[in-house]
């Protein structure tokens, strides 16, 4: 019977997809909406360099956030799931099905 070896895993394959250093879906949707500005204002001289630095400097803000925090866009995704349950006199703890997790602003004392 043969134990185990330990075997080294890639950074790269424990993370998130990303394209640029930023999130693989919001980095396509960026390129994308920035190429729809870009073919909407009929590829003018004085306003197509602004819709590419404004598409590169959305670009670098997202590859700062995926730098912070790899995994922000689905925490979230995971956030935006539980709703806020505001009860002004509790009688008695609400379920834990309509409870966010510990950290996410409800069990954390102002």
């Amino acid at each position: 019977m043969s134990a185990r070896e330990r075997v080294k895993v890639s950074r790269s394959l424990s993370l998130p997809r990303q394209i640029g250093g930023a999130d693989r879906v919001l980095a396509m949707g960026n390129g994308l909406i920035t190429v729809l500005l870009c073919y909407s204002c009929g590829f003018d001289l004085v306003m197509l360099p602004a819709f590419l630095a404004l598409g590169v400097g959305v670009h670098v803000f997202l590859r700062w956030m995926s730098a912070r925090d790899p995994w922000w866009r689905l925490v979230l995704i995971v956030y935006g799931r539980y709703p806020d349950v505001h009860e002004p006199s509790p009688m008695h703890r609400s379920s834990a099905r309509f409870r966010r997790p510990y950290g996410f602003d409800q069990d954390l004392s102002c």
